[in-house]
């Protein structure tokens, strides 16, 4: 697959941010499947969640209430979990990414219907990290933002605190 991914915007971030856009005006609607990759994210601020937001086609964030996920959580100490909600947001990371050494996120997003306006955007992810209490968790699982729009790009953003380090890319996935 890796000569079918065509890299359409990417952001690293070395020093504290509050939110890591990628497509909006970069955005090539070309695609039927995108894929959004993170690797390598840490924060300022113990115990938060790497979240993000769907953009609409003028490039502003969607912030209804209408994003609609379910995941299965993966712990290295315990038993899976089973996790689901509505919301205002996608989980990028649960809430339990910190500041001691160690505490890294990485994931996998691919986005469906994107820029079809009759339909739902979907997603699917995959993505491990480790937590503030150094124990390896995976989380997998899908969502739906559910109003039939046309979407163009993720903002990243923690639910408290900032982004400090981390690479984020948007690619497309040749048809």
């Amino acid at each position: 697959m890796a000569g079918s991914l065509v890299l359409i915007d990417s952001s690293t971030v070395s020093s504290a941010v509050s939110t890591v856009t990628l497509g909006g005006a970069d955005w090539d609607d070309s695609y039927n499947v995108y894929i959004v990759r993170f690797q390598n994210v840490t924060t300022d601020t113990d115990s938060q969640g790497l979240l993000f937001k769907l953009l609409d086609t003028s490039n502003n964030v969607l912030s209804t209430s209408d994003y609609h996920v379910s995941f299965k959580v993966y712990r290295a100490n315990t038993s899976p979990e089973n996790a689901y909600g509505g919301g205002a947001f996608f989980y990028g990371v649960d809430n339990y990414l910190g500041t001691t050494g160690g505490e890294v996120a990485n994931g996998e997003y691919h986005i469906f219907n994107a820029n079809n306006a009759s339909e739902y955007t979907s997603m699917t992810f995959e993505n491990v990290y480790v937590n503030n209490s150094s124990i390896l968790r995976s989380m997998n699982g899908g969502g739906a933002y559910k109003v039939a729009a046309a979407t163009k790009g993720v903002q990243f953003y923690m639910n408290s605190g900032n982004i400090s380090a981390g690479t984020f890319k948007l690619y497309g996935l040749k048809k």
